[in-house]
């Protein structure tokens, strides 16, 4: 299960959607895409220092990936299977 935190004004938010959504065409993932300005609590209750932040939620450890998710070496590190 992966989490973006996205927040639509982000330049880098578009490109990271688009490399997910990708990604989810290729393998079975549960994704939840969460936009930070419109539920700031759950940001602030992750400890969110950057967006876009992907989140490896399962299975343990959490991993994050912070930045546009174009480096797919930084993607497979956190357990997505390109």
């Amino acid at each position: 299960m992966l989490r973006l935190y996205v927040t639509q004004k982000n330049p880098h938010a578009k490109a990271a959607i688009q490399t997910l959504n990708q990604l989810h065409d290729r393998v079975n993932i549960k994704l939840e895409i969460v936009d930070v300005s419109e539920n700031p609590d759950l940001a602030r209750e992750n400890h969110l220092i950057a967006i876009p932040t992907l989140e490896r939620i399962k299975p343990e450890p959490r991993r994050r990936l912070i930045g546009d998710l174009s480096d797919t070496k930084a993607l497979l590190k956190i357990g997505c299977q390109l």
